[in-house]
């Protein structure tokens, strides 16, 4: 019986820790800014996608959707769009995610696109899938 209720008690403290993990925002005490202005240009930090990725349920196009959403977010919080940015900068986990990670892109930006870097890296922070930064201009 003892076995029982220590087994029971500690599938509650990981239930509830998971759900309190599950609750918390993505935002978290970070030393740095999401932007930061200079000379006419406005820089994003980099952006990952995991806004609802805690319980691995969204598929790696929801992952970059959020990621663009992210970067998109922080654009208009300083009064710009996605039409101001001049320069992308993307950092994928595996080279086939690519042509995904293109499809999703191009319903967010249209002709003229802006100059873009995309990297293929061995890890990202967090274990994201995908970090996306931008530069754009401000008027």
């Amino acid at each position: 019986m003892k076995k029982v209720k220590k087994s029971l008690l500690l599938l509650t403290l990981i239930l509830f820790c998971s759900q309190a993990f599950a609750q918390q925002p993505a935002k978290a005490k970070k030393p740095f800014r999401d932007a930061v202005q200079a000379g006419g240009l406005l820089f994003v930090s980099g952006q990952l996608g995991l806004n609802s990725l805690v319980q691995g349920k969204d598929s790696f196009r929801d992952e970059v959707r959020n990621a663009l959403g992210n970067v998109e977010r922080i654009l208009h919080e300083n009064g710009l769009s996605l039409k101001n940015v001049v320069k992308v900068t993307v950092y994928l986990k595996k080279p086939k995610q690519f042509d995904v990670f293109n499809e999703v892109y191009l319903q967010q930006f249209s002709d003229p696109f802006p100059a873009r870097t995309c990297v293929i890296v061995k890890d990202l922070v967090r274990h994201a899938n995908i970090e996306i930064s931008v530069v754009a201009s401000t008027p």
